[in-house]
């Protein structure tokens, strides 16, 4: 998320008053015989300013800082790792961003939307430990856009989300398109961190294809968004996990699952499934994971757990 902006009730009073003291100031110095009453109200403003001056020092030392983070892609959980953040490309556009660093900063990245029918490959570096520059070609190898972020501080993250965070955690930038000079912000998280290829997310689930798992999570959630029962009924493999209201449900057939798809498939649980990248997904031994454990795919893409919270 945006790093939230600091707090400056401390400021604002203190550039405020000095301007309407420097308007008042010249009426006490005009006359060298001012009336007393005016040259005492002149130092008693005076006084105000230097007091507020110094208070907005003191607020400024006290504040929490907004220097960026370093990203050390040599700690021992980031090297030979794979790192996936999750986010906003603009207001409404899920995106998904795997990276993968190496020696003197270069980084190797895919990023997809929700809509896109195959991942998007990036090159890139890392500047000081605190600035990504990443940049994403076309057919003919010409660079066609360009990611320009920087890593939040560990004070933004914490303010975000009440808690220590790693270095790594938050990115916010702006993706530029190189043909038209168009930008658009973007926002990322960090998911997870896995080992294995970066052509070759699914691995440790056992799939052979990562293709393969990539279309049926595509079929599945827009078979649910365009709520056509009959395609998400045929993409589970039963019989089927489904947590429901803190239970447990093992529903055996389609029939079973018709029966209850009102009750499983409610508008936050589509939402859920709407928001989710169909590509990049987190993969280990129990299965390929869409979005935040939504959506539970084997091997070869079919569900094997549904999970609405």
């Amino acid at each position: 998320m945006i790093a939230a902006a600091p707090d400056a009730s401390c400021a604002r009073d203190s550039f405020a008053l000095p301007e309407r003291v420097a308007q008042t100031a010249p009426h006490t110095h005009t006359h060298t015989q001012a009336h007393p009453t005016t040259r005492s109200r002149g130092l008693r403003l005076r006084a105000v300013a230097i007091g507020l001056a110094t208070l907005a020092m003191l607020c400024a030392a006290w504040m929490p800082s907004l220097a960026h983070a370093d990203c050390d892609p040599s700690e021992r959980e980031i090297a030979n790792h794979l790192i996936t953040y999750s986010g906003q490309l603009g207001e409404r556009n899920p995106l998904r961003l795997v990276l993968r660093t190496s020696s003197g900063g270069k980084l190797e990245g895919r990023y997809a939307n929700a809509s896109s029918q195959s991942d998007t490959v990036l090159t890139g570096k890392l500047e000081n430990k605190s600035r990504l520059h990443l940049t994403e070609f076309d057919a003919g190898g010409m660079p066609r856009a360009t990611f320009e972020g920087e890593f939040a501080s560990h004070d933004d993250i914490n303010r975000q989300r009440g808690g220590a965070s790693g270095s790594c955690e938050v990115i916010s930038g702006q993706w530029k398109d190189l043909r038209n000079g168009r930008t658009v912000p973007f926002e990322l998280a960090m998911s997870n961190i896995q080992t294995g290829k970066i052509d070759h997310l699914y691995g440790a689930a056992g799939a052979n294809d990562d293709e393969t798992i990539n279309r049926a999570a595509g079929m599945f959630r827009k078979g649910v968004l365009d709520d056509r029962r009959d395609v998400v009924a045929q993409s589970i493999r039963y019989p089927v996990r489904v947590s429901l209201r803190g239970k447990t449900l093992i529903l055996r057939n389609p029939k079973s699952l018709l029966a209850r798809y009102n009750e499983i498939f409610t508008d936050s649980y589509v939402r859920a499934i709407g928001a989710a990248v169909p590509r990049l997904m987190f993969a280990r031994d129990q299965g390929v994971m869409l979005g935040d454990g939504a959506v539970w795919f084997d091997a070869t893409g079919r569900v094997i757990a549904l999970n609405r919270s």
